[in-house]
């Protein structure tokens, strides 16, 4: 049962990336896609020579024949190349990826171990004075710009620290230039960006659980347990907090695309070498082969996010049947 809804799942995800890729594929060529930049203002190069590197690169072929060639070589592994040096686009997300999802991954698990007990607390608390407090801190996390927070957090931590002679942390990179690399160095790196993204998925993950949980207590078959002569406790961690999780794995699995498009923001301020902050530079240098295996790679990531999510529901919650 459960095989058949993956495979019917996939089936259908199918023509959304399809989509996906068509769509990018025409606004990027609507923007920079038709040219190679500064081609044509280079005084070295003789209009022959322009019009054999279009040849080339085939930017002089009909759209429809650069999308099904893209497409062709993208069913075969095949991302594509920079139009910047020439190297294979997959290459440079294989080589940056590893950065990213070291640091979302661990925001992540930040942001699961401390929004879950807060969202706990928050429910049975309901009105009192530690409620309130979470409420503030959740309505700050969602509202404050994490590229200000980022700024805070190095101005704090890595300018201040270091003039009042305290041990300070790192303002950017993944390691240090010199000598660096070692485990230790790494976590040090990884503390300020990974705190500054965590903060917003702690705002935003533990008023979710605090309102699924709220809404679980109040079942039927809680007031049933409890009135069988359960303890308070077994009722709270193992009927309703189980089931009260099943909303946010939608959340959480949906996070994955965030491993490369996420914490782009964050790995900019903080000039960690990710994904995300690949994107960035390559937009700016008109790389559009860039751009665009990068989009695919996020679309992809957005399906099989959702159908994580979705398999993930029939293990915690065995009410759910997939028809």
């Amino acid at each position: 049962m459960l095989a058949r809804y993956v495979v019917r799942r996939v089936v259908a995800s199918i023509p959304v990336v399809f989509g996906v890729t068509l769509i990018t594929f025409g606004l990027l060529h609507a923007t920079s896609g038709a040219f190679v930049p500064g081609l044509e203002l280079n005084p070295n190069l003789r209009p022959e020579d322009i019009i054999r590197i279009r040849n080339n690169l085939g930017l002089n072929d009909p759209l429809p024949v650069q999308y099904w060639h893209w497409i062709s070589g993208l069913l075969h592994g095949d991302f594509g190349r920079s139009l910047v040096d020439g190297s294979p686009v997959l290459r440079h997300i294989s080589d940056r990826l590893p950065n990213t999802i070291e640091l979302t991954i661990t925001a992540i698990l930040l942001g699961i171990l401390i929004s879950i007990p807060l969202g706990v607390v928050g429910a049975l608390r309901r009105g009192s004075v530690i409620d309130n407090f979470f409420t503030f801190l959740s309505v700050a996390g969602v509202s404050i710009p994490s590229f200000w927070l980022a700024l805070l957090l190095i101005l704090l931590f890595s300018v201040s620290f270091h003039a009042w002679g305290l041990p300070w942390l790192p303002s950017g990179g993944a390691e240090s230039a010199f000598g660096g690399g070692d485990p230790i160095d790494r976590i040090t790196h990884l503390i300020l960006p990974a705190t500054c993204l965590a903060f917003v998925y702690i705002a935003i993950w533990s008023r979710f659980t605090r309102s699924s949980m709220l809404e679980v207590l109040s079942q039927d078959y809680v007031r049933t347990a409890r009135a069988k002569g359960m303890s308070e406790r077994r009722v709270t961690y193992l009927h309703a907090l189980r089931n009260s999780l099943v909303p946010l794995v939608t959340l959480i699995g949906l996070e994955l695309p965030g491993l490369v498009s996420g914490g782009a923001i964050i790995e900019i301020v903080f000039s960690w070498p990710g994904v995300g902050r690949l994107a960035l530079e390559r937009a700016l240098q008109y790389d559009y082969t860039m751009v665009l295996g990068l989009t695919t790679f996020v679309a992809l990531l957005v399906v099989v996010g959702n159908l994580l999510a979705d398999v993930i529901y029939a293990l915690l919650d065995p009410r759910i049947r997939y028809a």
